[in-house]
Order: structure tokens, then C-alpha cells, then sequence
């Protein structure tokens, strides 16, 4: 297996939660396959040699490869506190390892920064907490926010708990899927997510509803997923006109109160599909659809795919 050269870059303030998964997922893959692939280095434009992390962390670094130093295969760059303040001198210099043939992953506040010098790119993914930001202020429209995408040899993605997953799809699978599922498993990962799974909401995402006014009945979904209320019991409940609901989901999601609860029910449902063993007919009942042949039918009409086909790929 061919060396792999891994670079992370690393600022003050730096998310040490996602240096450590990095720094972890790849050592574990060299152990697994008893020989050093992935060689990681740390380098920085701090001006020094110590770099600080939230937490008090420290870590050597150096400085950052010039133009007639040999690229990294993968350049990482993670999130932190004082990314803002050095994006933009970064952003040509990563611009230009892209050019050169280096695959480039932005994590957390780094892909936000990336986002914010080019925000009418929609390939382009960032942490929840990020992205809220502008939804509060933009109102913009649909909730899906995937963990990580990728445009070309840019990868953006949300950070945190996702980078195992990112690292694992992004490095260690192109070199052997078998390798990157052994280090999920020492890692007591339930599976490696993909790329399209949407990060879990937090509480605070209910922020967007709320100013939209659609807290009420989203929350009365949430908690009547087994048995559908239909969407006039969903109105009286949550104190408005089927017309009101109705024109306040398709300004702020663009859809109508039916088809977004069909789709939570069924963004539910591919969850079970991916990550459990529960059989598919079960699913179905779980969610409230009548069998599992519709839940079937509309799961590859969201999706394109099959639930059997989805859960067979996944093993």
C-alpha cells in the first residue's frame, strides 16, 4: 500500500476534539495494517513553534510547505476560534495546493470561512451551529445539511464527531474500504455515515422554526410519528387554519406541512434502515406507513434507491 502524506493545519485556538480524530483514525489504520500509509505533520502560520488549542492543548508545528516543497496528498484544515482572523491568508495557499492535485478538508469554521468567500456555492457544508447563523439572519429556505460534501478536491464539513467519519470515507477507503471499516470498529463506531446523512438537529435549531412559526406543529410530528395525525388535527392543535400552516410551510421549507412530515418519517426511517438490523416490514409499522410495499415504493422515490438495496450496499 502506497505512503499517503497527510498535512493538518493548526491555529491558535484550534477544535482539539477534531485533531485528535484525525490524528487517531489514522494511527489506528496504520496499526491495523502494520506499517506506516498515512504519515501526518502539523504545520501552522501562527509564527510559532507552539500552537495553543481550545483547552490549553499544545502541539508542535511547522511552517506550512512553500511552493517548492513536495504537496501533501490530503491537506485537513481544522476548525478553532482564530480561523477567521488567518482565512484569508490562507485561502490562496490553499486554493493553490487544490491546483496542484491536493485534496483539501475544511472542518467546522474553517468551512464556514470558506463559505462566507463564496456563499452562493451550495456544495459547500459547515457545522449546524454555523449555519444557523445565517438561516436566523437570511431566513433561507429547506433545513437538510448534510455532515460533509464535496466540490472537486474541496471537502467541507461539519467537524466535531463527524471527522472520523470524513477521514475514514475521504482517506482510508480509497486505499482499502476494508481497512477504513476495521478502524470504525476499534473505534466502536456503529457504521461509517455517509455523506449525504443529515447531523443530528440540536435543540437550538428550533430557533429557525420558531421565528417561522412552525415550531408547534413540527414538534407535534415529531411526538406522532408511529400514528400520523392528519394535517387538520395538526392545524387545531397547534392553534392555526390549515391555510395558515399550510402558506407558512411553503414560505419558510418550500413544501407543504404533508410532504415534510412524509419525508421526517421517512429520514427516520433510512436511519433504521442504515443502522439497525430491524427488519424493513417493522420499520414500515413503526412509522405509521400502511405497508411495507409504499414505504418501499416512496423511500426509493425520496432517496433512488430501495430500502433492501440501501441496507444491502451499507453491510
Amino acid at each position: 500500500m502506497d505512503r499517503v502524506d497527510v498535512t493538518i493545519l493548526v491555529q491558535p485556538g484550534f477544535v482539539a476534539t477534531e485533531l485528535a480524530l484525525v490524528k487517531d483514525v489514522l494511527r489506528i489504520a496504520n496499526r491495523l495494517n502494520k506499517q506506516m500509509v498515512f504519515d501526518t505533520r502539523l504545520c501552522t502560520v501562527s509564527g510559532t513553534e507552539l500552537v495553543e488549542g481550545l483547552g490549553g492543548i499544545l502541539v508542535r508545528a511547522v511552517r506550512l510547505p512553500g511552493p517548492d516543497d513536495p504537496r501533501p496528498d490530503h491537506l485537513v484544515v481544522l476548525g478553532g476560534a482564530n480561523i477567521e482572523r488567518d482565512f484569508k491568508k490562507l485561502h490562496p495557499w490553499i486554493r493553490r495546493l487544490e491546483r496542484r492535485g491536493t485534496e483539501v478538508i475544511l472542518l467546522s469554521d474553517a468551512a464556514h470561512e470558506w463559505k462566507r468567500l463564496d456563499p452562493d456555492n451550495r456544495d459547500v457544508t459547515t457545522h449546524w451551529e454555523n449555519h444557523q447563523l445565517l438561516r436566523d439572519v437570511t431566513m433561507q429556505s429547506g433545513r437538510s445539511l448534510p455532515l460533509y460534501s464535496r466540490s472537486n478536491r474541496i471537502i467541507s464539513a461539519a467537524g466535531m464527531m463527524a471527522t472520523a467519519d470524513v477521514i475514514l470515507n475521504a482517506i482510508v477507503a480509497p486505499k482499502s474500504l476494508g481497512l477504513a471499516h476495521s478502524v470504525s470498529q476499534v473505534l466502536l463506531m456503529h457504521a461509517i455515515r455517509a455523506p449525504d446523512m443529515d447531523q443530528p438537529r440540536s435543540e437550538n435549531d428550533i430557533a429557525f422554526f420558531r421565528h417561522a412559526r412552525l415550531e408547534q406543529a413540527i414538534k407535534l410530528m415529531e411526538e406522532n410519528v408511529e400514528v400520523p395525525l392528519s394535517i387538520a388535527e395538526l392545524a387545531r392543535l397547534a392553534g392555526v387554519s390549515v391555510r395558515q400552516m399550510e402558506r407558512r410551510f411553503q414560505t419558510a421549507l418550500g413544501c407543504s406541512p404533508k410532504a415534510f412530515y412524509r419525508a421526517l418519517r421517512l429520514k427516520r426511517g433510512r436511519a433504521l434502515v442504515e443502522q439497525t438490523n430491524m427488519p424493513i416490514a417493522d420499520i414500515a409499522i413503526s412509522l405509521g406507513f400502511s405497508s411495507s410495499s409504499i414505504f418501499a415504493r416512496l423511500y426509493a422515490r425520496e432517496y433512488g434507491i430501495t430500502p433492501a438495496r440501501a441496507r444491502s450496499k451499507r453491510r
